[in-house]
């Protein structure tokens, strides 16, 4: 389901021009935003606050060399659910980030403009005693301490036993470089909606995306949030170098205007990103989704990510950043994918450039399809360092993919470690059909299913087929955004 228009929604609407915020007037208007959150009752305690923030036609300035910030207090918080950042149109209004956002002095990065998030608590692990399949809705638990119908929780496990990596690696082998998954362990985190709790057993309303085996660390913890967080019609616009350098606080993370953390129900869309080191990251989040979404202006570090998090859906998004050593259009050095234990992440109908391929950053995603997306397919820019391989887990899906570009020589090995032994590009066996385009090659064995190389197989997208199964019909807002018109 999409999100409310905002037009329907009985929100009270909050204009920054009202508390000091001045467009196209050159100077900053960070503190007409702090005036404006300071007359929202409850936006930094968590509860419902039912608000548009509204910015108006104009460019208004987040952040200048003038502001008065450091790395203790560059991030503005907005703590709470039921709030709309709205502005009046992606080519009306303007939020700028005239200066980088300030290094941490140990970190070695620079946090975000914008935070939209949630408490991110979380509750008793409550263990779990019985099997439970891939697919299945329950779980048997021995005891529901802090769970509630209604509320999401996190299905969880980390374990480190040798044979249960062992298993989660097959066919393959552990690498002694793969030190993330040798010292933590195994770890899955499946945010779920409780839809019942009949004594012990605890039901969800989405299916479980991995199995469950009770002689390993699983449970069920509660898990605190904040939902119904938006942000749409407007374009953020940051400054990163010309040179994109990868590793430097300035590119990687300078310019980064928000991000999602600790939210349900929470989405971005008809929103552009000019000149940023990232669009929009959602973090140990659920059930969220970005759409309609344009990035172009200079090349920063990544596009829209799940990072940790369940069910994210990637849509409709056009990354055409430009790179000075790779050329115009290039797509910013990871495009649109996933990182850590993300699960169950869509990516549909995305455009991307020739020099750049999905993100997948290794320290355990698992379940992500890429659906009737285009763009380069080269090595080497989905990411990870070889502590945080493999890149990818189980069941990662790319469906009718449409390669504009594909790595020399056409051949694609889903499995090599770097003969030094610093890195490798290191996937589970995926999923892959009617991929074409660009003439690229598999090798079988690494595959779980390859079919239809070189061929566009019906039906067109893997995911709409599911959902309008699922539900009967295609939801009119998808019917939509598949008729939109990508510009690249």
């Amino acid at each position: 389901m999409a999100p409310a228009e905002v037009e329907t929604l009985n929100y009270r609407w909050y204009d920054i021009t009202r508390y000091g915020g001045i467009p196209d007037d050159g100077k900053s208007d960070r503190q007409a935003l702090l005036r404006l959150l300071a007359d929202i009752e409850g936006i930094d305690n968590y509860v419902e606050v039912n608000a548009v923030i509204y910015f108006p036609e104009g460019e208004f300035i987040l952040h200048d060399e003038q502001d008065e910030v450091t790395y203790e207090n560059e991030t503005i918080r907005i703590k709470a659910s039921n709030v709309i950042l709205k502005g009046a149109g992606r080519n009306k209004t303007f939020l700028v980030l005239k200066a980088p956002n300030p290094i941490h002095p140990a970190g070695g990065f620079a946090y975000n403009t914008l935070s939209l998030e949630g408490p991110g608590l979380f509750g008793t692990a409550n263990r779990v005693v019985a099997p439970a399949a891939k697919g299945s809705f329950s779980v048997e638990l021995s005891s529901v301490s802090g769970l509630r119908v209604g509320e999401y929780a996190c299905l969880h496990l980390k374990d480190n036993s040798h044979e249960l990596i062992a298993h989660e690696l097959l066919p393959y082998s552990v690498h002694s470089g793969m030190s993330g998954l040798l010292n933590d362990g195994v770890i899955v985190q499946d945010y779920h909606l409780i839809t019942s709790i009949e004594g012990h057993v605890v039901t969800f309303k989405e299916p479980i995306m991995h199995e469950v085996d009770p002689r390993w660390n699983w449970d069920l913890r509660a898990y605190s949030y904040v939902r119904n967080i938006g942000v749409e019609d407007m374009t953020f616009r940051g400054n990163v170098p010309e040179h994109y350098e990868h590793l430097s606080w300035l590119s990687d993370t300078g310019y980064i205007p928000f991000g999602f953390r600790h939210v349900v129900d929470g989405w971005v869309r008809r929103t552009d990103f000019d000149s940023v080191s990232e669009a929009a990251t959602f973090t140990m989040a659920a059930n969220c989704s970005a759409y309609d979404i344009r990035i172009m202006g200079k090349r920063g570090h990544c596009a829209v990510r799940s990072f940790g998090s369940s069910r994210i859906f990637i849509g409709k998004v056009t990354d055409s950043a430009d790179s000075d050593t790779e050329g115009e259009k290039a797509g910013m050095l990871h495009t649109c994918g996933v990182s850590r234990p993300a699960i169950g992440t869509v990516i549909w109908r995305c455009r991307w450039g020739d020099k750049t391929c999905f993100e997948s950053h290794g320290s355990q995603p698992r379940a992500t399809l890429l659906d009737a997306c285009k763009g380069g397919f080269p090595r080497g820019h989905q990411g990870g360092a070889m502590s945080a391989l493999p890149n990818h887990m189980q069941d990662l899906t790319l469906w009718n993919f449409n390669a504009t570009a594909s790595p020399s020589g056409g051949n694609f090995s889903w499995w090599e470690v770097d003969p030094s032994g610093a890195g490798g590009f290191l996937f589970l066996p995926p999923v892959i059909v009617g991929f074409h385009g660009a003439a690229t090659t598999f090798k079988f064995p690494e595959c779980k299913l390859l079919s239809d190389n070189g061929e566009i197989v019906t039906p067109g997208s893997l995911y709409e087929a599911q959902l309008q199964h699922r539900l009967g019909i295609l939801p009119k807002w998808i019917e939509r955004l598949k008729e939109q018109k990508i510009v690249f």
